[in-house]
C-alpha cells in the first residue's frame, strides 16, 4: 500500500508544475515552495542504535570529533504551526519522523489532526517500544493519520536488541499488534506496517515476522539498511556480501579527487526544489542525510525567520547553484586553492556540503515515487477543467522538455 495524497486545490497542483519548472532550469532564486516535507516531532530517541546519530549520542559514540551531532528537544506547538501556516497550503505529503522518535512528543495527535485538516497526506515511523495506553492509541489512530510504521528488527529479543540497542521486542511487538486491533475496531483504515531491517544475524526470523503480520492484518516490508564500516562483519545480510557500501560520513575522511566531484554529472537536486527537512529545533537541514547541525541552512522561527526565508537565502541558492554547476570546484581551481584540499570534509567546508555529495544519485528524488502519485490524483480531481494544466500534468514527468516549452513558468494562480 502507499500514501496517498489527498489535496485537491489548484493553487497545490500549479505549485507542483512551478516547482518542476524551476528544477528543469536550475532556477537558484524560487517561487515555488516544497510538496514533501520530513517534520520531525522529537530529536530524542530512548534507544542506542548503533547506525542512529540520536543512538550513538544516547550511547555516548558521537564520531568526526564532536560532543553532539545537534541539539535535542521537542517540536514546539509554535513552530509547527508556523510551518503549516506558510506552507499548508501547497504540501502534499508530510513525514512526521527523521532522527528521534516521534510518539516521545504529547502534541504529535495534534500534529496530525491538523495536517489532515489542511488535506495533506501523512505518516510516522515509530519504534513502538515505549509504553502505549489505549487511550493515546485510539487518539493517535482518531487525529487522521494515513500510515504508521513501526521499525521492528526481528522476532525475538535476543535478535531484535543487537540493533535495536535498548529495546523491548515484546514490547513493541504488543503495541503494534494493539494498533491493529483498535484500528479495526474503530473502524479505520490507516496502514499499520511492521518494518523489517534485515541484518545478517535476523534473516532467519523474516517470514515469522511476516507471517505474524499475515494473520493479524499488518503490512509487512522488508528494508534494507545502511551500514558503516564497522558494523558490516556482523550486520551485513548474507546476501549482500562484497557490496561498496561507503557513505559519505565515510567518504569525508578519505583524499580528496576532484575528478570524482566532476564526474558526478551537472545536475539538480530534488532536495532543492521538491522536498525539505526541519527539525525538532526548528532548523532546516539540506536533506534528510546529514547528521551534523553544521550544515543546516537556518532556523523557522515564530514572528522572526519564515521558511520562505531560508528556502531562497543565500546558503540554499549557493547549494543549487554549486550542485547545478560544480561552482565550488571551479572557483577553487581559479584561485589556485584546490591542491590545498586534503579531504573531502576539507572540500565542503569551503563551500556547501551539496556539492561534495557523496550519496548515491537516487537519493537525489528520493521521493520521485510520491511525485508520481501527485498525477494521477491531478486527473482524478481537477482534470478537464483546464486544458493547459492538463496537458501540463501529462508531460511534466514523462517528457520534461516538452513540459518545460509547454508551461514557461506560469506563475501559480496566474
Amino acid at each position: 500500500m502507499a500514501l496517498l495524497p489527498r489535496k485537491k486545490t489548484r493553487r497545490a497542483f500549479e505549485n507542483f508544475l512551478l516547482a518542476h519548472y524551476e528544477r528543469a532550469l536550475r532556477v537558484e532564486q524560487v517561487r515555488s515552495r516544497p510538496f514533501v516535507l520530513l517534520l520531525d516531532p522529537a530529536s530524542l530517541c530512548q534507544l542506542q542504535c548503533p547506525m542512529c546519530p540520536t543512538g550513538l549520542e544516547n550511547a555516548g559514540k558521537v564520531g568526526h570529533g564532536r560532543t553532539a551531532y545537534r541539539s535535542r528537544g521537542l517540536l514546539s506547538r509554535e513552530i509547527f504551526d508556523a510551518v503549516l501556516d506558510e506552507l499548508g497550503d501547497t504540501l502534499f505529503f508530510v513525514h512526521l519522523y527523521n532522527w528521534g522518535e516521534p510518539l516521545l512528543n504529547k502534541h504529535l495527535p495534534y500534529f496530525i489532526r491538523e495536517l489532515v485538516r489542511r488535506d495533506i497526506a501523512v505518516d510516522t515511523n515509530t519504534n513502538l517500544s515505549l509504553p502505549l495506553g489505549d487511550p493515546f492509541i485510539d487518539e493517535l489512530l482518531n487525529s487522521g493519520i494515513d500510515r504508521i510504521e513501526a521499525s521492528i528488527d526481528g522476532f525475538s529479543q535476543k535478535t531484535y536488541g543487537r540493533y535495536r540497542v535498548k529495546g523491548r521486542f515484546e514490547l513493541a511487538r504488543d503495541n503494534l499488534l494493539k494498533l491493529a486491533a483498535a484500528r479495526d475496531r474503530l473502524g479505520l483504515d490507516t496502514q499499520i506496517v511492521w518494518n523489517f531491517l534485515v541484518f545478517r544475524f535476523n534473516e532467519p526470523e523474516i517470514e515469522m515476522a511476516r507471517s505474524f503480520c499475515a494473520d493479524h492484518g499488518i503490512e509487512f516490508v522488508r528494508r534494507e539498511a545502511a551500514l558503516s564500516e564497522p558494523l558490516r562483519a556482523e550486520f551485513l545480510p548474507s546476501y549482500r556480501e562484497g557490496e561498496v557500501l561507503e557513505g559519505f560520513f565515510e567518504q569525508r575522511e578519505m583524499p580528496f579527487d576532484p575528478e570524482s566531484i566532476s564526474r558526478r554529472s551537472e545536475q539538480s537536486c530534488g532536495w532543492h526544489y521538491y522536498y525539505s527537512v526541519i527539525n525538532a529545533d526548528g532548523s532546516v537541514s539540506p536533506c534528510c542525510a546529514p547528521w551534523e547541525s553544521d550544515w543546516d541552512f537556518g532556523f523557522v522561527t515564530p514572528g522572526t525567520a519564515r521558511f520562505s526565508d531560508i528556502w531562497n537565502g543565500a546558503a540554499v541558492q549557493a547549494s543549487r547553484r554549486d550542485v547545478a554547476g560544480h561552482q565550488l570546484l571551479g572557483k577553487l581551481r581559479r584561485t589556485g586553492k584546490l591542491d590545498s584540499i586534503v579531504s573531502v570534509d576539507d572540500f565542503v567546508r569551503q563551500g556547501t556540503i551539496c556539492e561534495g555529495c557523496q550519496m548515491p544519485l537516487p537519493m537525489l528524488d528520493l521521493y520521485s515515487g510520491r511525485a508520481d502519485l501527485i498525477i494521477p490524483h491531478y486527473f482524478q480531481t481537477l482534470g478537464g477543467s483546464d486544458a493547459f494544466l492538463d496537458r501540463a500534468f501529462e508531460l511534466v514527468r514523462s517528457q520534461p522538455d516538452a513540459f518545460v516549452r509547454h508551461y514557461g513558468g506560469r506563475i501559480p494562480g496566474g
